[in-house]
């Protein structure tokens, strides 16, 4: 299925380490997602998986807080909902944001 002239990744080609920020999903990945566990948010701006993925200092207030895999829906046309992949928000945001942790002896920023 393609929509705005990209292609929407169904259940099947969905994967976390190689989906990009605005790329399209179905309704079926964001299902999957919300029913691994309770969801973080789950509202009109957006849905939140349930588990934390990261943690980042938010510059507004100078804390860390986690992150969470979020969507945002794009196409509500029954059946075939598309959504848009956020990336790693805060809770109840649809914009990643915030600063990675200072990293020593070569770790992996979440």
């Amino acid at each position: 299925m393609m929509f705005n002239g990209k292609n929407v990744l169904s259940q099947d080609d969905f994967d976390y380490s190689a989906v990009h920020i605005g790329g399209y999903v179905e309704q079926a990945v964001v299902d999957n997602a919300m029913d691994c566990l309770p969801p973080a948010c789950m509202g009109p701006r957006c849905s939140q998986m349930g588990e934390p993925c990261s943690e980042r200092v938010d510059p507004d207030t100078g804390k860390w807080r986690m992150t969470y895999h979020t969507f945002k829906r794009v196409s509500a046309s029954g059946p075939d909902e598309v959504w848009q992949y956020c990336g790693r928000c805060f809770c109840g945001e649809n914009v990643e944001r915030g600063i990675l942790p200072t990293l020593v002896n070569g770790g992996i920023p979440g």
